[in-house]
This record gives C-alpha cells, structure tokens and sequence, in this order.
C-alpha cells in the first residue's frame, strides 16, 4: 500500500524509512487520533478440491534477465504458477521471479526467504517479475542470495499475469506468497522446505496473513517464522479520515488505488462515491503503474476531491476495510513486526494495536518500532536486527516476543 511513484524503479509500498535506531513498541501521531476499528472475522473460502491439489504447479518458466551476469545469483526464472483466489476459493495463474544463490546448497537444501512486494500499482503491467530491476526489488533479493537463502518473489493476483489484482485482500495474497514456496520446489530440487515469510507494507500485510493461515493452507512446506515491515495490517481509520478532510498527503497518494483496488471483490464500494473531478477523470494512468493523485494538487483541492459522498459511504468503507484487517485468528509461527512511529500512512497506533489483539490471541511476536521513522526503507540497524531475527529462526533459536502476557 501507499502512494504509486511517477513510474520510478523503486518499490513504493509500505516502507520504513531511513532514520533512527531502534526501540520497542510505542507510538506517536500526527494529524487527527482516529483509531483503526475492530477486524470482522472473514472465514477462508471454500476451496475446490481440483484447486487444492493443483497449489504451486509451475505452468510457465522462462530464464529471468538471461543477459544479467551477477555474482550472487545462480539460476533465476520468471515463472507463473496456480495458486488459490482468497475471495472464491478457485484457481488463479499467478507470477512471479525465483532465485537460487551461486555455488552448492547447504545440507537440507537452500533455505527460502518468500519475499512480499509493498504497492507497486493495481494492473497487469505492475506486476516485479515483468521488470528487468523487479521494479527495484533486484538489490534486495541479491542481498538475501549474497546471504545464502533461496528467494520466491510473488507478484500476486493480477499483477504481471491476466486477472484483476485483490488490492490488499489478505487471503488471496498469502495463499499467493505461500504457493511461491511450492513453485520454487517445482523450479528446483535445492532448496529446503523450511521457509521464512518477508514483506513490507502491503507485503507486510500478505505475510501477517501467511502466518494466520499456515495451518490452514501451508501443508507439504514448513513456515518457521514471519517478518511484516510497515504492515498494512488494519487500515480501518483511512474511512474516517477521508470524511474529515485529515488524509496525510501519502495516504491521499494511495487512496483512489485502495478505492479501486477493494471495490473489485466487495461490491458494496462504488469508486465515484469517492473519488470525483480531475483525480477521477484521471484513473486511467493506473496502467502506467501510477496514481491519479499527482503533484499538481493541492492539499485543500485533495481533500475535496477524495471526500465520501455521504455518511453511509463513510461506514460501507469501514466495513469493507474491517472485513481485510488483521488480525483474523492467531498466527502460528514466531512474527517480527517492524514500524515507525511516524509513518504517515499506517498509523503507528494502528500496528500497535493489530499487534496488542494478535498477542491476546495467544501469538508471538516482537514487534520493534522506530523512533522519528516514517514509510521508506529501512535504516541500517533496523536492517541488521531483521537479518538477524531470520538467520536465528532458520538457527532454531528460540523466537523473542514482547507480547505482554495473558491475564
């Protein structure tokens, strides 16, 4: 989630920015204390048995940037692979990009990082794998490889592949970040069952879910443990802001993409209910990968132009957003949550809270925040101590957690 760049090469989800040193949870905001609203349990869908069985097959391969000569890269494709819809319960043509470090795999095999891309717009043509940078992902997959670990990148439903992209549907992204895994084990026999899920933003989101979902769906792989950077784990709160003329200029960024995105699997949305004028004549740049908002707007003319119709639209948007938010159950493996207190897009209040009702659901998490940090990319320690938390998880070091405990 956030605010689609003006065609730029670099990821634009979720991001953490570059700032500070660590701390533990607590949080600061800006603008107006709306608080993100209870989840309402959505229960997986029914999946046909023809679906389940066929989760992961590769259906399609090709050599990813075959001219790339890179000294930490070993084999790499870009591949497309069944996974499973989250909304219907049917088969869908995801794809993706998948990489092996050079040289020899360790015993058991190579370990697998699943690698969960933040926004980087809603259409086809947006989808990492369709970019020969991974739409400036590339230095981060290197930096897992240079690590030692195999690297599954979805691109998710709809993006890189036909379809229409579930923007932020959390179901349908985990089982895509989960089937990857699979998919990678169709690619090659070197890489090791034991995986750990990484994303950030709207990838922090998918991997939340991966985690919340394992049990149900992450047969035949074994997930050890979930990083959710920035996660867009309940968004809630955007409803009311968008009423009240209080949307940061981030959020006003991504608005008309989340508007877009959800109003495709809940029928309850009408995009011109929300978006009007020259933002709405403008959607059509979504094929570019961009959001309508540009840099022409002012921040008063914004407001206007992104303000529900009515109250009832205010509250059909909260509920659709209500209906995506985590958490949904309990995750079922360790969780390191990573965020700052001043992101502008996801409210730090509102990941402290996801993280308070996943703790009281019994799981384990640490959740690390960043003072002064806003939504880019990571500063170097907060980097470390990710790496570190996985290379301890695939160690079978026991996983940390900061939950307060259960009364």
């Amino acid at each position: 989630m956030a605010a689609v760049r003006q065609r730029a090469r670099v990821p634009v989800g979720f991001l953490l920015v570059v700032l500070l040193g660590l701390a533990v949870a607590g949080c600061s905001t800006g603008g107006g204390d709306v608080s993100a609203a209870q989840p309402i349990r959505t229960p997986p869908p029914d999946v046909a048995a023809e679906a389940w069985s066929a989760r992961g097959h590769v259906i399609e391969r090709t050599p990813f940037n075959p001219n790339l000569n890179d000294p930490v890269i070993g084999d790499a494709w870009r591949a497309v692979y069944t996974s499973v819809s989250g909304v219907d319960g049917r088969t869908r043509e995801i794809s993706g990009s998948f990489f092996i470090p050079h040289g020899d795999p360790p015993q058991g095999g190579w370990p697998v990082i699943s690698l969960a891309h933040g926004t980087t717009g809603i259409d086809n043509a947006c989808g990492p794998s369709t970019h020969a940078d991974l739409m400036g992902y590339l230095g981060e997959v290197r930096s897992y490889l240079a690590d030692g670990y195999a690297v599954a990148m979805t691109d998710y439903e709809g993006l890189g592949s036909p379809g229409s992209h579930p923007y932020l549907e959390p179901k349908s992204a985990a089982f895509n970040v989960i089937d990857a895994v699979r998919a990678l084990h169709e690619l090659t026999s070197t890489v090791s069952r034991r995986w750990v899920a990484v994303g950030t933003s709207q990838g922090g989101q998918a991997t939340w879910a991966a985690d919340e979902l394992n049990a149900f769906y992450g047969d035949g792989v074994d997930l050890i443990g979930s990083v959710a950077m920035s996660p867009a784990a309940n968004v809630t709160g955007l409803a009311d802001l968008a009423w009240s003329g209080q949307l940061t200029n981030d959020q006003e960024m991504y608005f008309p993409l989340l508007i877009e995105g959800v109003q495709r699997y809940n029928a309850e949305l009408d995009l011109s209910r929300y978006v009007h004028g020259r933002i709405a004549a403008g959607m059509g740049v979504l094929a570019q990968c961009r959001s309508p908002v540009g840099d022409l707007l002012s921040k008063a003319y914004a407001e206007e132009e992104l303000k529900p119709d009515r109250r009832r639209d205010v509250d059909a948007l909260r509920r659709a957003l209500q209906r995506i938010a985590l958490p949904q159950q309990p995750v079922t493996v360790p969780m390191l949550v990573v965020s700052g207190d001043n992101d502008q897009t996801v409210r730090p209040q509102w990941v402290s809270a996801a993280v308070q009702q996943t703790c009281g659901l019994g799981g384990r998490i640490e959740h690390v925040q960043i003072p002064g940090a806003g939504h880019a990319e990571l500063p170097p320690d907060a980097d470390k101590k990710v790496r570190q938390w996985i290379a301890d998880r695939f160690g079978d070091v026991a996983a940390p957690s900061n939950c307060a405990p259960n009364p």
